[in-house]
């Protein structure tokens, strides 16, 4: 399988309870960051249209309203070729989110692997895959840990899993993420910096850094030879222009400025998957006989 070649799309529609989504943690609720649901609706249609583009088929999720941030699908799961690995997320209110996306995955017939460990916690925004190896963010209070680490390093043995520490509330892919095969965004943030030295340390692979002027333009999605990033309005002229520059291949720009007022991002939105028509091994049953009685066999 060859990494960020994907024909699957899962996405979930956003519930009238996401108005509340950015303020659902606070104590004080501020007017200015109630969210206005049918712009944010309207914003997550054209992130399908856009995915469409990108040769992907789209299962999209119906929303629920008992989970306002049901909509951040890459959370829920971890999905590297044939392996998927339930999350398990930090906040207790979206732990149930997972289940339609690990139904979706157990009909698709992928390897569901849950995670045993009761003191772990791992978000899926927390996981980058570079195509070679897994890096995992550590944040603070009630995000991914070392115990949720751990569990990645259980579900995939083939690849080098490697945590790296983040400050604050923020998700290893808010600061870094994959801008093409063996390029990495990274936004301009102490954290992200931060972040990026340690990648730089430990990786066991070499990769092209892509640097931005801010990490809201560093969050990217790199899609069957495509990249889908924020528009210029959102993350400026200056990273805008290097996106130009620097990006040869087609690029689709999106445009989230309402969805972001819950604190979600681009990459949060959207699970991709490869899922193979044809499973990897196929055992003939022909035998000499079945040979001299058909010349021709015929693959559907």
């Amino acid at each position: 399988m060859s990494a960020f070649n994907y024909n699957y799309a899962i996405v979930s529609r956003i519930p009238n309870s996401f108005k509340y989504s950015g303020q659902q943690y606070s104590n004080k609720y501020e007017k200015e960051n109630e969210i206005d649901v049918e712009k944010a609706r309207e914003e997550h249609r054209q992130l399908i249209e856009t995915l469409k583009k990108c040769e992907v088929r789209v299962i999209e999720l119906q929303e629920e309203e008992d989970y306002p941030e049901c909509c951040f699908v890459d959370d829920c799961a971890v999905v590297i070729g044939a392996t998927a690995l339930i999350t398990r997320l930090g906040q207790t209110t979206r732990q149930g989110e997972v289940a339609e996306i690990r139904k979706v995955l157990k009909d698709l017939k992928f390897r569901i692997v849950e995670i045993v460990d009761p003191d772990a916690i791992v978000e899926g925004g927390d996981v980058l895959f570079t195509g070679k190896e897994i890096f995992v963010g550590l944040g603070q209070g009630r995000r991914t840990n070392e115990r949720g680490a751990s569990a990645v390093v259980d579900a995939f043995p083939e690849y080098n899993v490697t945590p790296v520490r983040i400050d604050g509330q923020v998700q290893l892919k808010s600061l870094v993420s994959m801008a093409g095969k063996d390029i990495i965004a990274v936004g301009n943030s102490q954290n992200a910096n931060r972040v990026m030295q340690q990648i730089k340390q430990v990786a066991q692979y070499s990769y092209r850094i892509l640097k931005l002027d801010n990490d809201k333009a560093a969050n990217m999605l790199y899609v069957n030879g495509r990249l889908i990033h924020r528009t210029r309005e959102e993350i400026g002229d200056r990273s805008y222009s290097v996106l130009d520059e620097k990006i040869t291949y087609a690029k689709h720009k999106v445009q989230l400025s309402e969805i972001e007022k819950s604190g979600g991002v681009l990459s949060n939105l959207v699970l991709f998957l490869k899922k193979s028509s044809l499973p990897k091994e196929i055992v003939s049953t022909i035998t000499s006989r079945d040979v001299t009685m058909y010349s021709e066999v015929n693959f559907m």
